[in-house]
């Protein structure tokens, strides 16, 4: 569902508050925090959808890590999950028993369980997992918590949807879907475990409503705004070229439609409007950090041997409240 529908619909629907529910649906927010105890909070979250590849081990695998990107992206572990897949009557069992199995090898990855699952007869396949996780409430990351002079490190290159749409409409090779995929079965953990160290103000993960949507969350209860520099963005690939001959999926559209209320583009950087509404699959954090801690934290970033193109990419600053700004 685009932004604007889902925006739409979700105002219509009034919203349960409990004062141990310490982070609810609103600003965006990527998981749902119930705190247990002083110090143990549980976080939620779910994501599903049909499979944009063939091969149904390596779309198992990308679910799960984009599925679990949720629990990191608050500062959490992920303990368990449970699988959610829906299937016609009489589908290949082997491929469903893949595709299950590529996300059981992620899941173990990220040191969590899967504890069980659902099932219902659909006329397309559609599989992923809701996953909890576990974290101090004081330790607790929020999207929203963004401060005037932060830097934000992108901890991933963007570009998931232009690349899988290219290939399926024979415009990428398979060595380029091959980078693709591997950029997102790699998990959020190495990024999400330094974010306490470096003193992290705010993550949240880049996902289907793009770097432009999630970037905005981030300003929901502020009245800061966002400078993003598109030369400082890492991409996969060819993906400027993808996404300047055409190669666009329908998300990707919808998103531009939706931040276009709150986005100036610099008149050079009209080109990049595509790519960064790009409808990200188990896309990097977005992390909002000092200056002088965003340079440690992509330093020990890479001295783990995480092997991603990382990129400070923008800053907050005090502007027009609510607004992202993108500039060369």
């Amino acid at each position: 569902m685009g932004p604007c529908d889902l925006a739409e619909m979700m105002a219509q629907i009034p919203q349960m508050t409990h004062a141990d529910l310490l982070v609810g649906p609103q600003h965006g927010s990527d998981a749902g925090v119930f705190r247990l105890r002083e110090d143990l909070a549980i976080v939620q979250s779910t994501d599903f959808f049909p499979p944009m590849i063939s091969n149904a081990r390596s779309f198992g695998r990308i679910a799960a890590a984009n599925a679990i990107s949720d629990i990191y992206a608050m500062g959490a572990v992920p303990v368990t999950a449970l699988n959610l897949l829906a299937a016609p009557k009489g589908e290949d069992q082997l491929a469903l028993v893949e595709m299950m199995d590529g996300a059981r090898e992620i899941v173990e990855q990220a040191g969590a369980v899967i504890s069980g699952g659902h099932t219902i007869l659909n006329d397309v396949v559609m599989f992923g997992l809701s996953v909890t996780g576990t974290v101090h409430p004081q330790k607790l990351l929020r999207n929203t918590e963004v401060r005037e002079g932060d830097v934000l490190v992108l901890t991933k290159p963007i570009g998931t949807a232009i690349m899988v749409h290219s290939y399926n409409a024979g415009n990428a090779s398979e060595d380029e879907l091959d980078q693709c995929i591997k950029i997102m079965t790699t998990l959020n953990r190495q990024a999400s475990e330094l974010l306490h160290d470096c003193g992290a103000h705010a993550s949240t993960d880049i996902t289907g409503f793009g770097l432009l949507g999630h970037a905005s969350d981030m300003l929901s209860t502020t009245g800061l705004s966002i400078e993003l520099h598109v030369e400082q963005i890492p991409l996969i690939g060819r993906t400027k070229e993808l996404a300047d001959a055409g190669n666009i999926c329908g998300g990707t559209t919808r998103n531009a439609e939706f931040t276009d209320a709150f986005v100036d583009y610099d008149a050079d950087c009209l080109d990049w409007r595509m790519i960064l509404n790009d409808a990200q699959t188990s896309g990097g954090l977005l992390v909002s950090l000092a200056p002088e801690q965003a340079r440690e934290y992509m330093e020990r970033l890479s001295s783990t041997g995480y092997n991603l193109a990382l990129g400070q990419i923008g800053r907050v600053v005090r502007g027009q409240p609510k607004r992202i700004s993108v500039h060369r």
